[in-house]
Parts: C-alpha cells; sequence; structure tokens
C-alpha cells in the first residue's frame, strides 16, 4: 500500500508491505473555512467570554517561526476590530520561548505584509533581563519572569493554534506566556526534569498534567486578557477560531479539536512509520522530537520508529546537539540531566533519550548529515525504502508495521502494555 506523509512541504509516498501493514492512523479534522479572515471576525464579534476593553494600547502576542498559525490571516481582523472599539497602538510581540529571535525574513513570512504597516513587531528574547518583570512564584515553584510589554498595554491577547503538544497536552492558551514571553529561569523550572518526568505531562493530556496547569497559573498572573486560538484544516488553513478569556476559550478549542484528531490502534506494532507534520513543525530536529513522541506511543517495547522529517534548518538547537552528542546511551543522558539541570534544551534531550531507552529510531532528513544523527543515538537513512529496510533489519520480515502520516497533529490511543 502507497502511503503519504508530509515532508517539508511536499508529500513524499512510501509503499508499505500489506502483509506487514497492521493499520494506517488518519484523523477526521473538519475542513477549511472558506472566507479564513470571517471566521477570526465571527469568533471576535462572539466570544467564548467578552473580554474587550476601553483602552488605546494593544499588545497582540503571537507564535514563532516554528508553529503553523496563519497570523497573517488572524492579525488583521483583530487589528480592524479593536480599531472599531477606538485602539489607535498595536506591537506584536513574538512568543520566541528560547528559540532564536526570528529574522526580518522570517517575520515577513510569519506575520505577512499589512501587519507591518499597523504594528510595531518586537521579538522576545528571553536573555535580555532588563526586558523582564517578576512577578513571584507558581504553585509549582515556577518563578515567573515574563516580558515587561505586557504591562504596558490596556488590553493583551495571545494569537496561537490549538494542537496536540507532546508534554504541555496541547499548544495554544497560556503556552504564549509560558514559555513564550518568559524568561529563562522560569522556562527551567516549567521544563524541568521533574515536570517532564510526570506521567501526565503527556500528548493530548490537560488535566492532570502539571506543566498545563503551572501555565494556566503562569498566564492568569501575567493577566492575560484574551487568547484567540485556530484550530487548522488537514490543509494547514483555519478551519475554526476561538475567543475569549484565555484558559475556558483555550478548554472550549481543546474540545472541538478532540472530536477529530484521535485515533485508535487496536495494538502496538514493532515497526511505526511517522511523519514529522510537515512544515514548519519539521523545519529542524529539534521539533522533530514530537513526531518522535508520537511513534512512542504507538510502538513495541525494542520496536523501530521510522521518522520522516525534512529538517531544513538542520538540528538548529546547538545546545540539544551538544548535550546529546556528549553521550553513548540513553540512561546516562537522563542521568546527566537529573544530575546537573538546570540545562539549555534539556527537555527535548530527556524526551528523546526516554524514546530511546524503549525503542530505535531511524530518520530520514534531508537537513541533518548521517554523522550528526549517528552522534544523537538515532540511525541516518539515505531516503525512505533505507529507512524502512532499515527498520525491518532491526526487527524481522514479519514485523507488524503501523503509519501515521500526519504526525504531530494526531493523538493515537493504543494499549498500555508494549507487547501486545
Amino acid at each position: 500500500m502507497k502511503v503519504s506523509l508530509p515532508y517539508g512541504r511536499e508529500q513524499i509516498e512510501i509503499e508499505l508491505p500489506d502483509k506487514n501493514l497492521i493499520g494506517v492512523l488518519k484523523t477526521s479534522r473538519p475542513s477549511m473555512s472558506t472566507n479564513e479572515e470571517y471566521e477570526v471576525r465571527r469568533s471576535l464579534e462572539n466570544p467564548v467570554t467578552p473580554f474587550i476593553k476601553k483602552g488605546s494600547k494593544a499588545l497582540l502576542i503571537v507564535t514563532d517561526y516554528t508553529r503553523a498559525t496563519p497570523l497573517s490571516k488572524v492579525l488583521p481582523p483583530i487589528i480592524q476590530k479593536l480599531k472599531e472599539e477606538g485602539f489607535k497602538d498595536f506591537t506584536v510581540l513574538v512568543a520566541n520561548g528560547l528559540h532564536e529571535p526570528a529574522s526580518q525574513n522570517q517575520l515577513e513570512e510569519l506575520l505577512g505584509g499589512k501587519v507591518f504597516e499597523e504594528a510595531e513587531i518586537v521579538n522576545h528574547d528571553a536573555s535580555k533581563t532588563d526586558e523582564l518583570t517578576y512577578l513571584g512564584e507558581t504553585s509549582w515553584a515556577t518563578p515567573l519572569w515574563v516580558n515587561s510589554r505586557i504591562f504596558e498595554a490596556d488590553l493583551k491577547i495571545g494569537c496561537g493554534t490549538v494542537e496536540p503538544h507532546f508534554f504541555a497536552g496541547y499548544s495554544g492558551g497560556g503556552k504564549i506566556i509560558l514559555p513564550g514571553i518568559s524568561g529563562i529561569e522560569t522556562i527551567y523550572r516549567n521544563h524541568s526534569y521533574a515536570m517532564i518526568n510526570h506521567p501526565s505531562s503527556r500528548l493530548g493530556v490537560l488535566n492532570r498534567n502539571i506543566i498545563y496547569r503551572d501555565i494556566c497559573e503562569a498566564s492568569s498572573m501575567s493577566e492575560l486578557d484574551a487568547v484567540v486560538n485556530v484550530v487548522l484544516s488537514s490543509e494547514g488553513g483555519i478551519s475554526k477560531c476561538f475567543s475569549g478569556e484565555p484558559i475556558k476559550t483555550h478548554r472550549s478549542a481543546v474540545e472541538f479539536i478532540e472530536r477529530s484528531i484521535k485515533a485508535k490502534a487496536e495494538k502496538r506494532a514493532d515497526i511505526v512509520v511517522v511523519s514529522g507534520g510537515g512544515y514548519p513543525a519539521d523545519r529542524n530536529l529539534y521539533q522533530a522530537v514530537k513526531g518522535m513522541a508520537v511513534g512512542e506511543l504507538l510502538v513495541k517495547t525494542n520496536g523501530v520508529i521510522v521518522l520522516l522529517a525534512e529538517c531544513r534548518d538542520g538540528v538548529a538547537h546547538k545546545h540539544f546537539y551538544q548535550l546529546f552528542s556528549k553521550f553513548k546511551n540513553p540512561a546516562d543522558l537522563l542521568k546527566h540531566i537529573k544530575d546537573h539541570e538546570p540545562i539549555r534544551d534539556q527537555w527535548e534531550a530527556q524526551i528523546m533519550a526516554r524514546i530511546l531507552t524503549k525503542s530505535r529510531i531511524v530518520v530520514y532528513a534531508k537537513g541533518v548529515t548521517a554523522q550528526e544523527l549517528e552522534n544523537m543515538m538515532l540511525i541516518p537513512a539515505s531516503s525512505p525504502e533505507e529507512a524502512l529496510e532499515i527498520a525491518f533489519s532491526l526487527t524481522s520480515r514479519n514485523a507488524e508495521l503501523l503509519a501515521v502520516p500526519e504526525g504531530t497533529h494526531i493523538i493515537p490511543e493504543a494499549p498500555e502494555s508494549n507487547n501486545t
């Protein structure tokens, strides 16, 4: 059976043997709105909770270039609506978290041309302590430092996409604050070894997820007025938009998306072929760990995850690469993180190492060299076909196979036992 998977901005096909294939997990995400900007406007006129108040200065906090939020469609109707309500001064703050601040070209691709005519564009830089304000500790002992610009505005709105997230449960909502516009110390604590290691810090889990609860508390402490969160169609356009108070609005979006993105596997497989989610989700290896985390939920112990992720920007996070490449086995890396935290990018390394303690990972990534992959305990492949052949050689010719074309855009469900 031929299966098509997102890879960068393209689709690649791979032939999967029918005798081995036990399932192709797919979502039933709703179709794209026929008028995306109108859908955003509709949500502003009919919010989950009212949020627009009197003022002149608005701060729009937006996701960065590693996220698929179609900001060129989201921001213009927000700005127009706020103008009608009397706002005159607009700042767009890019919530980079610990990612490198966006270049001018990246900002233009991310935001679209119209926004530059309407607003001041600012990159959040977590390392600039003089641009941060301390708000105290959360219930999880997270010292909350946030970008000071949030306190200079009359109205603060976070703009993002609600998608499955591999340790916060779902993206969107308060993540625009933490990690989005938080300081290094804040992010380190929220992404600490113990927080990541908690059994409920997982894909699609919110109610018991301590990382998510910490994020919600940070959002409230920061006095974020509202979020405008979109749910995307399979084509990547806006399907539905939700606006209003951050926590209630985010949960409304989650309730909507959960109806269509869960897919059940009857059993785990020896080999799981998974996409990194396509551009921009697979633009670097650091982000592509999210695809591995999807495979983790479906593969048997000692099985193989085959990840197809373009990684046009390479590994991208040098600290992630340097940390991982110091070690020859994942158990030693996990111990090192636990004993020596905080370490830059430790959470991504921790999750990938956790997966590697139970399975092997074969990667087809044009943008990462074979040596770089080997240095990170990954098995390189020069084509999708070679990746699959390697996986069979590591298991058997009778290995059972699952495919997950949408990768990071799905929440798979499988039996808990790794051997069923």
